[in-house]
């Protein structure tokens, strides 16, 4: 699974490009430090975390395995990147994780959380698409 996430990022990720995990970046059994570095020093791309439930780490060892910087949210041109869409009553268009495939565009929030998009990441771009789509559909 982490060899085709890899891959997958790899594959539309350039190293110049910014990506932003929005939060969970791994799930399940605390890996282990070394281990995380390994996989995160594989991912093209300058990285930046918003934090998620299930990241349990200090926010200074994220940046000392190769996350550029830690956040709770962070705006990104007319988004605001946010783990968990509770904030959905709020002005503003979230882009969200956490919620996996309960829903993929629901109100203000888009969840662009890999585990509705075949494993991939999501450009900035598609996600303006996909909104452009739901206004005209």
């Amino acid at each position: 699974m982490e060899r085709a996430i890899i891959h997958n990022h790899n594959k539309v990720v350039e190293e110049e490009d910014e990506v932003y995990f929005v939060g969970d970046l791994f799930w399940g059994p605390r890996l282990e430090k070394h281990r995380l570095g390994n996989i995160l020093e594989r991912l093209n791309g300058h990285k930046h975390l918003i934090l998620g439930n299930h990241d349990k780490l200090d926010p200074f060892d994220y940046v000392e395995l190769g996350i550029e910087d830690v956040h709770t949210s962070i705006d990104v041109e007319e988004f605001t990147l946010v783990h968990d869409p509770v904030t959905e009553v709020l002005g503003g268009i979230y882009l969200v994780g956490h919620v996996h495939t309960l829903f993929v565009h629901k109100n203000n929030v888009v969840n662009v959380g890999v585990d509705v998009l075949d494993y991939h990441p999501v450009s900035i771009d598609d996600v303006r698409n996909l909104l452009k789509e739901k206004e005209e559909g």
